[in-house]
């Protein structure tokens, strides 16, 4: 906790929040202080917060994201208009995808073609494809890979801490950097503010391993809402790791959080580590992407994945929404986060109205007392519509897999709520294999064995969940 407190007081977040709590506090302060002293600033305070409304009201944003700062407004006209406005995401970029494209392509098809239109990615084959049921497996198979690498390591996760993870994975990246091969640790600066001190880039550069903080923390800016949420590792451009373990200790059971730790990954070989890798590059300039030959394998891959950006259509809900669809049998998920827009509700509602086996995990220890609120909200309606969904009794669910019909996976970093669905840099891997969907299957259904129904809500639940839910696109 003392490290923690000293990462935070001394790195980037600390100012910057201190700047923020100021300023909210001087604007309320404004604002309470001249309609009382002047008449007409309590005219200008209603036209400006006027326009503002208009300005969100028009804006081809989500209805989802209007209605809170909406309500800002209202609640507070001078600061909620100004923080409505600096919240505002800007236009959605144009693609050549059409979210209505024809649906006799099936999942593999629809998946491919995300992929290729919205990500700039191709769709491959892998040699193989492996299914990591807890950290801890990742973790015993990802050290001796990279132990073993010939020409580069680029690791990209939104989380790194120092512990016993990290301090088996250093000496192992130092060694390899000294004989000359390509290293690389990018992480995301807010989500390693609490973890990482101020001077780790130069800390690594000591040790020949290049070190990127993805977007800076800065205050003001409308970009810090959006943080680099991916965690992928590529090792030699012919292997590659992703889902939602990141390098920290809580993720492989050396630290004991919420309970027992449940999470996934998958490592993958052949073409789609080269396209995990491009995803890598795009946010340095001074790297070359491996080439690969790309039909040296059998498994029909895909590689999804998000932008920290705005765009007429998000990958990952895009690719949640046709496995959901598009299933004929059953589609199974696991999410630490429920919170999913009107589309994402509907396509679970109509599948398992149209008799589909229908069935979503969430924790039943929270990490997040607000989110697990919002979380249990959503999962009520859900249950209403015919969806099953229980909670992992263990500890905390951390994993983000889907699978459906036996033969479609999808391990990613994609939390089914707001921040990942429309926010956040975020990747995964789609795979057509019957051997890998056995095992997510098998893994899932052991944990649903063992999970417990979620609870009715009290008349207080339903008062704080209504209430949380208005802002459930913010939070």
């Amino acid at each position: 906790m003392m490290r923690k407190l000293r990462y935070f007081f001394g790195g980037r977040l600390f100012p910057c929040a201190l700047l923020f709590v100021l300023s909210v506090l001087g604007i309320c302060a404004i604002a309470l202080w001249l309609p009382r002293a002047l008449a007409p600033v309590a005219l200008a305070e209603r036209i400006f917060s006027l326009v503002a409304a208009l300005i969100i009201v028009c804006s081809r944003e989500q209805p989802e994201f209007k209605l809170p700062k909406v309500v800002l407004i209202v609640f507070l006209p001078w600061t909620g208009a100004i923080l409505a406005l600096c919240w505002r995401r800007k236009s959605p970029l144009k693609t050549k995808f059409s979210a209505h494209a024809e649906t006799d392509v099936g999942i593999r098809g629809r998946m491919q073609s995300i992929s290729e239109h919205l990500c700039d990615l191709k769709p491959c084959l892998a040699r193989t494809v492996e299914y990591f049921p807890v950290g801890r497996e990742m973790y015993e198979r990802m050290l001796p890979d990279i132990s073993n690498a010939k020409k580069m390591i680029w690791l990209e996760y939104y989380i790194v801490a120092h512990g016993a993870f990290f301090h088996a994975l250093s000496p192992l990246l130092e060694r390899k950097a000294k004989e000359g091969l390509d290293v690389r640790i990018l992480y995301d600066d807010f989500g390693c503010a609490f973890t990482l001190p101020k001077h780790f880039e130069r800390e690594q550069a000591k040790l020949g391993v290049k070190a990127y903080a993805l977007r800076r923390i800065r205050f003001p800016s409308r970009a810090a809402n959006r943080r680099n949420h991916r965690k992928i590792a590529v090792i030699d451009g012919e292997i590659a790791y992703t889902g939602g373990i990141n390098l920290a200790d809580e993720y492989i059971g050396e630290t004991i959080r919420f309970g027992h730790w449940k999470d996934t990954a998958v490592r993958v070989t052949g073409a789609p580590a080269a396209e995990f890798a491009k995803l890598i590059a795009e946010e340095m300039k001074d790297c070359k992407v491996p080439e690969i030959t790309e039909n040296e394998g059998e498994i029909p891959c895909a590689v999804i994945a998000d932008r920290a950006a705005d765009s007429m259509h998000r990958a990952g809900l895009s690719a949640l929404c046709s496995l959901v669809s598009a299933a004929e049998d059953y589609v199974y998920l696991n999410t630490p986060y429920l919170a999913p827009d009107a589309g994402l509700i509907a396509a679970l509602s109509s599948a398992a109205i149209a008799g589909k086996d229908v069935r979503i995990m969430i924790p039943h220890i929270p990490d997040k007392k607000m989110t697990f609120e919002i979380t249990r909200s959503y999962a009520r309606e859900l249950i209403d519509s015919g969806v099953q969904i229980r909670e992992y009794t263990a500890g905390f669910l951390h994993a983000k897999s889907v699978v459906a019909d036996g033969k479609h996976c999808f391990v990613s970093t994609y939390n089914l709520d707001f921040r990942s669905l429309y926010l956040q840099a975020e990747c995964g891997l789609y795979a057509e294999d019957e051997n890998l969907a056995e095992s997510l299957k098998r893994d899932f259904l052991s944990a649903w064995e063992a999970g417990t129904p979620v609870k009715n809500a009290s008349p207080f639940e339903h008062g704080l969940s209504a209430l949380l839910r208005l802002f459930a696109p913010l939070i």
